[in-house]
C-alpha cells in the first residue's frame, strides 16, 4: 500500500485508520457471506449472534449487553427484520416491551452462519491475535478510556 495523508498523520488520524480497516474487513466479509448465499453485513453480526444465542431477548437487554444505545439497537433490528433474519414480538409480560427472536429464515440459515463464523474466527485468531495482538491492544485502550474518557484526557492535556 502506498503512503497517503492518513499514513502521514499517524496517530492523529487513528479514527480514519480504524474506519479504513473496518471498511476493508466489512467489504471482504460481505463477499464471504455472499459466497455462502447469505445476505448479511458485519454491522448486524453482534445483534444477530446475541439473538441466536438467547433465543428471545429484549431491546433494552441487548443495548446493555452490547453497550449500544436503544435507538442503535432498534435501527439494526429493523435492518435484520427487513432481511428476514429476525422478528419482533410483544413481551408476554409487558405489551410495551419488544422481544427479538430469530425468524424461520434466521433459524434455517443459522447453521450456515455458524460455519462461516467458525472459519472467520480461525482467520481472525491468526490475523489479529497470533500475528498482530490487536485485540489485546484495543482492550487495553478501552480500559484506559473507561477509567478516564478521551474528552477528559483532552481537557487535562489542554490545561
Amino acid at each position: 500500500m502506498k503512503p497517503n495523508i492518513i499514513d502521514e498523520l499517524g496517530v492523529l488520524a487513528i479514527g480514519s485508520r480504524m474506519r479504513r480497516l473496518y471498511d476493508n474487513l466489512s467489504s471482504d466479509t460481505a463477499r464471504i457471506y455472499a459466497d455462502h448465499e447469505l445476505e448479511f453485513e458485519i454491522k448486524y453480526f453482534t445483534l444477530f449472534y446475541i439473538i441466536s444465542r438467547r433465543k428471545q431477548i429484549g431491546i433494552v437487554d441487548i443495548a446493555q449487553e452490547l453497550s449500544l444505545t436503544h435507538p442503535a439497537i432498534i435501527h439494526l433490528a429493523k435492518g435484520l427484520e427487513k432481511k428476514g433474519y429476525i422478528e419482533s414480538v410483544r413481551s408476554p409480560d409487558d405489551n410495551r416491551k419488544r422481544i427479538l427472536q430469530l425468524s424461520k429464515k434466521g433459524k434455517k440459515c443459522l447453521p450456515e452462519f455458524e460455519k462461516v463464523w467458525s472459519k472467520l474466527d480461525s482467520l481472525n485468531q491468526q490475523l489479529f491475535a497470533a500475528i498482530h495482538p490487536l485485540l489485546q491492544t484495543m482492550a487495553a485502550i478501552e480500559q484506559t478510556l473507561e477509567e478516564t474518557s478521551y474528552y477528559k484526557r483532552y481537557q487535562k492535556f489542554n490545561q
